[in-house]
């Protein structure tokens, strides 16, 4: 059985030794930009984001990850891509304020609108970003990303957050989409709790830090 080859981005090399958290993101990115979101809501000190262009190799990123997966999190000897697992690693690593759930039944609730949205969501906004505003593609995508968060205004409340009371990685996730809309050129569902979870979420300090930062 032939030995597959390396790949012609992997340096023979080894990183140079970290110490504490990098998170290797690239902007626009709905997956990266929610990864950075949850690690500004846990504070880490000295955390530090590296952001990267998505479409060009990177040789510190390759050797830790030669999949070049974005997002990846160094944590000192542990690389951790993808954008579910680091967020999850970043809520068990460092437990405060907590993005879970204590009871079993409503991690796996969270669990499954976060796998809905990075499943569905986020790829229907990365099509759109990666053809022009009046492609067929990018119209295409802009419906069905439209239609499923119109379908989705059930999920929020008067008040609170997504799923209840507690905020959690959904609310994280939902952030990461509802910074886009303008880039995305979506319009955000004509309901009232919608606009009002949408307005609670934004101005949540830790996503005006990633947003500005864009």
């Amino acid at each position: 059985m032939a030995i597959p080859g390396k790949s012609r981005y992997v340096m023979d090399a080894r990183p140079a030794p970290r110490a504490g958290v990098t998170l290797f993101c690239a902007e626009a990115h709905l997956p990266s930009r929610w990864a950075r979101i949850v690690l500004a809501e846990k504070d880490v000190d000295g955390a530090r984001v590296q952001s990267l262009n998505a479409a060009a190799p990177n040789q510190d990123l390759l050797i830790l990850n030669p999949t070049g997966e974005l997002p990846t999190l160094i944590d000192r000897d542990t690389v951790l891509y993808p954008a579910p697992i680091v967020v999850e690693y970043l809520d068990e690593r460092y437990p405060h304020p907590a993005l879970l759930p204590g009871d079993p039944a409503s991690r796996a609730r969270v669990r499954m609108i976060v796998a809905r949205l990075e499943r569905e969501f986020f790829p229907l906004a990365a099509t759109i970003s990666a053809h022009s505003p009046r492609s067929p593609e990018a119209k295409a995508a802009r419906k069905q990303l439209q239609d499923g968060m119109l379908a989705s205004t059930r999920l929020f409340t008067a008040r609170g957050w997504c799923l209840g009371l507690e905020y959690n990685l959904a609310d994280c996730a939902w952030a990461a989409l509802f910074g886009s809309f303008a880039a995305l050129g979506l319009k955000p569902p004509a309901d009232a709790n919608f606009l009002r979870y949408a307005e609670r979420l934004l101005a949540r300090p830790a996503v005006q830090s990633v947003l500005r930062s864009r």
